[in-house]
């Protein structure tokens, strides 16, 4: 974003100049017609046209001055700087609108005898300025559109005005020229008067909404709308948006279910800033996240929130209702597994927040166990294992479901033996149906060893589809 200040800053300069150049060449046209004319319109016009310079020179420094970077006194830059140049222009405004005005009366009712000479070099005096006002108006208003540019925009708003009142100004003294009357040319600089006076009344307003940090037009419905589309936002918590210059700053809290990662909740934040990038171009965006509580969340899903608050891990959550009651099992895992009694008061506390926070659950079994991401030192007893092996097939032979299996192995860790192998079956199973049977297959082998070898901890099937043929 500073990239673009810079560039931003470098382009207002450059066209602000240019018009300051402009400005000059104008109000020298317009003296020069005033002073032979002595026209009241062309001298409004004079006042308008050499009060720009002025104006301009106070652009260039605000916008130099605006496009300072942030600093510790100054946390989000310097860019208001630019309103306060427009409401300085807009006070030279009505400070011009008043001195026309007296003029306009003091002709009209105490001097109504002055004398006009207009002639056709004063009308392509006042046609040249037109033209030139055209051209300048058109750059600056793209530029403060693009750059977003109060202090330019104040510009623009002020050629536009003298290509109107200059408009005006020409229907009078082309109806003086032609003597058709000889107070239009009075009555043309109040015209001219009371369209500056409004213009000026539209840019004050605009420059203290943008002081009084007033959101931009439909910008926070558009925001909160786009943002709410955005997949995985649950709701908006809170959206403040300021303007300073021609950044616009954007401070929202969004709804994430406290069911989603933070890796993830982090990508959809991403996506809700470039989102709002879209939507404000030059605008910097802060978003912040808060967990909430989904409607679909499950009773297994909000089990685990609890257990995961205690700092512990669980698995094999199992959740049933038999008649109007509901019943739940998991396996907790437990750093003092050797401690019975400390295990248990841990599992207790555990098991007291669970029903209270979830009253709807009538019994909770929690089987301990040891931890699951403890690295133990494992040894391979798969090559002196025959006879175990064997009765592993046995098993898996009795099964007709079980096409072929492969990759038996028994591993003794930590004084305990586990089994794990690979079983094949029809692919048209369903998932339900080959789970049930793993089921059974890992029960029956577990009680057919277990007598036998009384250190047999859990064997483990993993199950694979045969080829599609």
């Amino acid at each position: 974003m500073k990239s673009n200040s810079i560039k931003y800053s470098d382009k207002k300069i450059k066209v602000a100049l240019t018009s300051l150049y402009t400005a000059v060449l104008i109000t020298l046209v317009k003296i020069v017609a005033a002073y032979f004319s002595g026209s009241l319109g062309i001298l409004s016009e004079v006042f308008n046209s050499g009060i720009d310079i002025f104006v301009c020179f106070v652009t260039i420094i605000s916008i130099k001055y605006a496009s300072k970077p942030p600093d510790k006194d100054h946390n989000y830059g310097h860019e208001k700087a630019e309103n306060f140049s427009a409401l300085f222009q807009v006070f030279i405004l009505f400070m011009t609108s008043a001195y026309i005005i007296y003029e306009a009366v003091n002709r009209l009712f105490i001097k109504p005898d002055v004398e006009l000479n207009v002639n056709i070099w004063i009308i392509g005096a006042m046609l040249i300025t037109i033209v030139i006002d055209f051209f300048r108006a058109k750059k600056l208003r793209e530029v403060a559109k693009e750059t977003n540019s109060q202090a330019l925009e104040a510009d623009a708003l002020h050629f536009s005005s003298d290509i109107l009142s200059s408009s005006v100004v020409m229907i009078g003294l082309l109806l003086a020229y032609f003597r058709i009357s000889k107070i239009a040319d009075t009555f043309a600089a109040l015209f001219v008067t009371l369209i500056i006076i409004y213009l000026g009344y539209k840019l004050l307003k605009k420059s203290m909404n943008s002081l009084m940090d007033k959101v931009p037009d439909g910008l926070y419905e558009k925001i909160k709308y786009e943002t709410l589309l955005i997949k995985g936002v649950e709701g908006i918590n809170s959206c403040r948006i300021r303007t300073s210059g021609s950044i616009i700053y954007i401070d929202m809290t969004i709804e994430i279910s406290r069911l989603v990662p933070f890796s993830k909740a982090h990508d959809i934040m991403d996506n809700v800033e470039k989102r709002i990038n879209e939507i404000a171009e030059n605008s910097d965006i802060i978003i912040h996240s808060e967990p909430v509580e989904t409607a679909d969340e499950t009773i297994n899903d909000k089990i685990r929130l609890i257990v995961n608050d205690f700092g512990l891990k669980c698995h094999d959550i199992f959740s049933h209702k038999i008649n109007n009651e509901i019943f739940s099992e998991l396996h907790i895992e437990v750093d003092d597994t050797n401690d019975l009694t400390k295990a248990h008061n841990i599992i207790s506390d555990v098991e007291n927040e669970i029903k209270k926070k979830i009253d709807i659950i009538s019994e909770l079994k929690i089987h301990i166990d040891e931890p699951s991401e403890i690295l133990f030192d494992t040894t391979d007893i798969t090559e002196s294992s025959n006879e175990m092996i064997r009765e592993v097939r046995n098993v898996l032979n009795e099964n007709k479901q079980v096409l072929s299996s492969n990759s038996i192995q028994v591993i003794s860790t930590n004084g305990k033996i586990r089994i794990s192998l690979n079983c094949v079956f029809d692919y048209i199973n369903s998932f339900d149906e080959v789970h049930d049977i793993v089921t059974q297959l890992e029960s029956r082998i577990y009680l057919s060893l277990k007598e036998k070898y009384p250190k047999l901890a859990n064997v483990i099937i993993h199950a694979e589809p045969s080829n599609i043929k």
